[in-house]
C-alpha cells in the first residue's frame, strides 16, 4: 500500500513524539568515527558493566567497563555513563553489546568517516540557490525548477530611493532559511565562516567535489559555492557604497516551491550593520579569490573600502524594520562589534596603520566577549587577530588569543561530571541551539588551531558527535545522514515538493525550552535538551538556516580536514594579497549630502578607487575616498 507523504512524515513525528517502546540504550554518533580519532558513547543503566564491542564477524574488539553513571543537565534524571572506545583504530562496522544485548546503533569507522556529512553540510547551500534551476544532474531527485530571478527588484522607501518604480538587479545568492528571503547580515556571518573553513584548510578542500555545476573548473568547489553568494552580495551595494539590508517579499511566502513564490520582490533598508558586514567579509574574499580571479578579487577590495567610506559618513544610520514589512528584521546586531570585525580584516590585508589605530579604540578585554552570532560578531574580530600574530601588535594578538582559550577553557569546565561528554548547558538550548552548538565547536577548533591541545578538539568532536546523536532523542539533526535523522524540517522546498525525505545536509535549528509555536508542549526547563519537535510547523525548534549549517560545517569540515592532511592552520601563514586602503573619514562632509544621490558612484581610475558624481546636465566630477575632488 502506497501511503502519502503527508501521512508519512505524520507517521514520523508521532515516532519520535511519544517515547519508544525499544529505545536506544546508547546515544552514539550515528554516522562515524574517525580511525585515530576520539570516540565516545554515551550509555544508560551501564555502570560498572563490561560494554564489548565486536567487529562486523562478531570477534570481540574491545571490552571496557562502563564508568560511573553522571547526570548531565540539559538532559534532566538521564544519567549516563560515557564510554571511550577509542582504542579501537581498526577500520571496520562494529557493534556495541551488555551482555548478550546489542545497545545503540552500528559503529563505522573509518579514515573518511566524515566526509560524506562535510559534503553533505556544503551541498546545503547549493540546494539554497536562488535565480538557477537545480537540475537532476546536481540535484538528483530534488531537482527543482528556478525561483526569484530577482532581476526587477524595486527599491522600498526604507532605502533612501525615492524613485519606487525603478528597479535593480539582484539575483543569486542563498536563501537564508526555512523561507525565500535574502539577508546580508546573516549571509555575511554564514559566508565568512566558510571561507574561514577554506583559509584553515585549503590543503583538504582544493581537490573536495560537491557535484555542482562548477566542479570542472580549476576553482576549489567550495569557493564556487560561496562566490554564488558573494555575487549576489556584491549587488546590494548601492551607488553610493552603502548597502542594502535584505532583500525579500513584503511577507513570508507561503509553503510552495521557489518558483510559485511569485510576489514583488525589494530591497529593503540601507544601514550600517548590513554595511560593515558587507565590508569584513569582501575584504577576506579579496584574499582568497586573488589566485584564482585577479579580477573578482579587485572588485571586492574595491566594494569593501566603498563601504567603508559609507559606514563611516553614515555612522548613526541603523536599519529599522518598516511597518509594512513582515519578514525577518535582523535589528539586534550591535554595531559595534562588526566594525570592530571589518577592521580587523581590513588591516590584516593592507597593514594601513590608521585601521589599526581605530580598532584600537575599542578594548580588547574578555568582559566584551561573546559566542559569535550574527548579532555578535566580537569573536570573529578575535579569531582574526588571534591566527595572526605576525600583523597585529603582539598585546592585541596575545589578548585576543587569551580571549579565546578563556571561553574555550569555560565550555570544557562544563565537561566535568557531565555523563554525555558534551561541553553545552542548558542556557545553550534557545532557539538555534544546535547553531550556538557548532559556533562553540568552531571556537574550539580555533582554540585548536592556536595550541595544538588535543582537549580542544576533543570538546569540539564532543559537540558534532552531540548533533549526530550522541543526544537524549537518539536523533541526528542532520537531515539525509544517521539512523535517525530528522524527517519534518520547517523548510519551504522540503514541504512542498514531492519526496518525503527533506533536502539532504540540513542542521535543524534543535531543542528550545522556551518555545513558543507548535513544539511549545514539549518545552521542559529540567530536560532541555528534550525540549524539541521534529514537525514543520516548528520554526522555533525545527527550522534550517544557513547560519547554522555554516558553523556545523565549518567543525565537521575541519575535524575531517585535520585528520585527513595531519596538520591544522599554522599561524604564521601571510596573506596572499596586500592593498591599500584609503585614510578614512574623509575631510569634508560634501559627499554625506550625496549619499543617496543615484548620479553618485565609485569607479577605478588609474589604479585608484574614485567616486564619481554627475550633474543633471551629465558632467562628471571625480573625488577621492577624502571627498577631495580629482583635477
Amino acid at each position: 500500500m502506497k501511503i502519502s507523504k503527508t501521512i508519512a512524515k505524520a507517521l514520523t513525528i508521532s515516532a519520535i513524539a511519544t517515547p519508544a517502546l525499544f529505545a536506544a540504550t546508547a546515544f552514539q554518533n550515528q554516522v562515524g568515527y574517525l580511525t585515530n580519532g576520539l570516540k565516545q558513547m554515551a550509555v544508560i543503566d551501564a555502570a560498572g558493566k563490561d560494554v564489548v564491542f565486536k567487529d562486523s564477524e562478531g570477534n570481540v574488539a574491545l571490552t571496557i567497563t562502563a564508568p560511573e553513571a553522571e547526570t548531565w543537565i540539559p538532559a534532566g534524571d538521564t544519567a549516563a555513563s560515557l564510554v571511550d572506545f577509542s582504542e579501537i583504530k581498526t577500520a571496520g562496522t562494529y557493534q556495541a553489546y551488555v551482555g548478550d544485548e546489542k545497545i545503540g546503533h552500528p559503529i563505522v569507522i573509518a579514515d573518511d568517516a566524515l566526509e560524506g556529512v562535510t559534503k553533505g553540510a556544503l551541498k546545503f547551500f547549493y540546494f539554497q540557490r536562488a535565480s538557477t534551476e537545480l537540475p537532476e544532474e546536481f540535484a538528483g531527485k530534488y531537482a527543482r525548477a528556478a525561483g526569484h530571478p530577482d532581476t526587477a527588484v524595486k527599491y522600498h522607501a526604507s532605502t533612501g530611493h525615492t524613485d519606487l518604480d525603478a528597479t535593480i538587479s539582484s539575483p543569486k545568492g542563498w536563501y537564508d532559511a526555512g523561507d525565500y528571503g535574502k539577508y546580508v547580515v546573516n549571509s555575511g556571518i554564514s559566508t565568512y565562516t566558510l571561507l574561514q573553513l577554506y583559509q584553515h584548510n585549503k590543503d583538504y578542500f582544493k581537490d573536495l567535489k560537491l557535484n555542482i555545476p562548477e566542479s570542472n573548473n580549476e576553482i576549489p568547489d567550495i569557493l564556487d559555492e560561496i562566490k554564488w553568494n558573494l555575487d549576489w552580495m556584491l549587488t546590494m551595494q548601492d551607488t553610493d557604497g552603502g548597502v542594502f539590508h535584505k532583500l525579500t517579499t513584503k511577507q513570508f511566502a507561503s509553503n510552495v516551491m521557489p518558483e510559485k513564490a511569485t510576489s514583488q520582490r525589494y530591497v529593503i533598508g540601507k544601514a550600517q550593520e548590513a554595511t560593515w558586514n558587507f565590508a569584513a567579509v569582501m575584504a577576506l574574499a579579496s584574499e582568497i579569490y586573488q589566485p584564482y580571479d585577479e579580477e573578482f578579487a579587485k572588485k571586492c577590495i574595491v566594494a569593501a573600502e566603498a563601504a567603508y567610506r559609507w559606514a563611516i559618513a553614515n555612522s548613526t544610520t541603523y536599519f529599522v524594520q518598516p511597518s509594512d514589512v513582515g519578514t525577518g528584521s535582523y535589528t539586534s546586531a550591535v554595531e559595534w562589534t562588526t566594525r570592530m570585525w571589518m577592521l580587523a580584516e581590513m588591516y590584516r590585508i593592507s597593514g594601513e596603520q590608521h585601521l589599526l589605530d581605530s580598532l584600537k579604540k575599542w578594548p580588547i578585554t574578555r568582559k566584551k566577549a561573546a559566542l559569535q552570532s550574527w548579532q555578535h560578531n566580537y569573536m570573529l574580530c578575535m579569531f582574526s587577530i588571534a591566527t595572526n600574530p605576525d600583523i597585529f601588535e603582539k598585546d592585541i594578538a596575545d589578548t585576543a588569543k587569551s580571549i579565546i582559550l578563556d571561553m574555550a577553557d569555560g565550555y570544557i569546565s562544563s565537561l566535568d561530571t557531565n555523563g554525555y561528554g558534551v561541553p553545552l548547558v542548558k542556557e545553550d538550548f534557545m532557539w538555534g541551539s544546535n547553531g550556538i552548538a557548532s559556533n562553540k565547536g568552531m571556537l574550539l577548533i580555533h582554540a585548536y588551531i592556536l595550541t595544538k591541545d588535543e582537549k580542544y578538539l576533543s570538546a569540539a568532536i564532543g559537540i558534532m558527535d552531540y548533533i549526530l546523536g550522541r543526544n537524549p532523542l537518539d536523533l541526528s539533526y542532520l537531515t539525509g545522514f544517521g539512523v535517525n535523522p530528522i524527517m519534518n524540517p520547517h523548510h519551504r522546498p522540503s514541504r512542498a515538493d514531492t519526496v518525503v525525505a527533506p533536502v539532504p545536509g540540513m542542521i535543524a535549528g534543535g531543542p528550545n525550552y522556551k518555545s513558543t509555536d507548535c513544539s511549545k508542549s514539549y518545552n521542559n526547563p529540567n530536560a532541555a535538551a528534550k525540549s524539541y519537535y521534529d514537525n514543520s510547523c516548528s520554526y522555533a525548534t525545527n527550522e534550517v538556516a544557513i547560519n547554522w549549517n555554516a558553523p556545523f560545517a565549518y567543525l565537521v569540515g575541519s575535524i575531517q580536514a585535520i585528520a585527513a592532511t595531519g596538520k591544522s592552520y599554522d599561524v604564521t601563514t601571510k596573506p596572499e594579497t596586500h592593498y591599500q586602503i584609503a585614510s578614512i573619514p574623509f575631510a569634508k562632509g560634501n559627499l554625506r549630502k550625496a549619499s543617496f544621490q543615484e548620479s553618485q558612484r565609485l569607479v577605478v581610475r588609474g589604479q585608484a578607487i574614485q567616486v564619481e558624481l554627475k550633474d543633471r546636465s551629465g558632467n562628471k566630477r571625480y573625488f577621492n575616498l577624502k571627498g577631495k575632488q580629482i583635477h
